[in-house]
């Protein structure tokens, strides 16, 4: 199996899914084992989590992104 050329695009939309699932992963982890939430290490860990995973990444991506009409990220 040959996979597609990497580029940009490709780049954003990997980091962009890896970081969607790894917040879903935490939030699944508290509602199997509710008393993780109690922890403070892990509320601290996925606080962090999600705070850079939601909301840095996506400023991260609008403050660098390319914003130009072309379509390719070359």
């Amino acid at each position: 199996m040959k996979l597609p050329p990497m580029n940009m695009a490709t780049a954003r939309v990997l980091a962009g899914a890896g970081a969607f699932a790894l917040v879903i992963l935490v939030f699944t982890t508290m509602l199997v084992r509710p008393e993780l939430a109690e922890n403070d290490l892990f509320k601290s860990l996925a606080q962090a989590i999600v705070i850079q995973g939601l909301i840095g990444l996506v400023m991260a991506f609008l403050f660098t992104g390319k914003n130009d009409s072309r379509g390719d990220d070359g």
